[in-house]
């Protein structure tokens, strides 16, 4: 009964974080471009266009590698949570010998598969735009001076979209959520599972660990493009996202293996 009801408080803390997580993306309407000419109108739309399509890819393999990552991980812990559920092992004693549950193994899994498959779901419920929303714009029509005109005020919109999203993910609320999540996994492996508070430690390191890196993983180049774009043609930059949001971490084939480095 102590089981169930910790394992449906974990439940119930992942559906809050993934309300929050989707409130927090909530955005206010931009307003539409002053008055321009028609070569300006088109200077800009091909500044936007060019920025969104050079980071589609990225945002593309950034995204669909953790939903790969995070999916595969769950099939493969659920599977040996319950390959490994019956496992014995020998307790041996001065006077006897006798075959006790170890369940530790399974225990591990079970815990590290609902972690990632809440990372699943959290992928599914706020999808990372720049991966998919650059197609709409290049289905509008651009043929006459309105019809650029109505492209441009697209354009900026699903830019600042996609900052936005961008700055949300390295922003505070991320971290929040997953320090929620990884507390109850580690929490969970202690008191639902009778384990050492060691191993609820280890549990919430591992899980941290692999949040941080999705996070600081998570590419920014529309983040970027937005602060260019306002510092060229809006007269300064007017995002209110500063020069720490340019750091970036990055992975890079070296002599030997894969190397992991940060650009500032």
């Amino acid at each position: 009964m102590r089981n169930n009801r910790l394992l449906c408080l974990v439940a119930a803390l992942a559906l809050l974080a993934a309300s929050a997580t989707q409130a927090f993306a909530q955005r206010k309407p931009l307003p539409g471009p002053a008055a321009l000419s028609d070569a300006q109108v088109t200077e800009r739309l091909n500044y936007i266009e060019n920025a969104l399509y050079t980071a589609q890819p990225h945002s593309q393999a950034w995204w669909y590698s953790w939903m790969a990552i995070y999916a595969s991980a769950t099939i493969v812990q659920g599977t040996l949570a319950g390959h490994h559920w019956h496992d014995w092992r020998h307790d041996h004693h001065p006077l006897y010998t006798r075959k006790i549950r170890n369940r530790a193994f399974a225990e591990d899994m079970l815990v590290g598969g609902c972690t990632t498959a809440l990372g699943v779901g959290g992928l599914l419920i706020t999808p990372f735009k720049s991966a998919y929303l650059p197609d709409r714009l290049r289905s509008m029509p651009a043929n006459t001076a309105a019809e650029r005109q109505a492209k441009l005020l697209q354009a900026e919109d699903i830019l600042r979209q996609y900052a936005e999203v961008e700055a949300d993910g390295w922003g505070w609320m991320p971290h929040v959520l997953n320090l929620v999540v990884n507390i109850g996994a580690g929490l969970t492996t202690v008191l639902a599972f009778n384990r050492p508070w060691t191993d609820g430690l280890i549990t919430f390191g591992e899980s941290e660990a692999v949040s941080l890196l999705n996070i600081f993983t998570q590419p920014r180049k529309n983040l970027k493009a937005l602060k260019g774009y306002e510092a060229k043609y809006k007269g300064g930059d007017s995002t209110g996202y500063g020069d720490g949001y340019d750091n970036e971490i990055f992975f890079t084939l070296v002599p030997g293996g894969v190397g992991i480095g940060m650009k500032f």
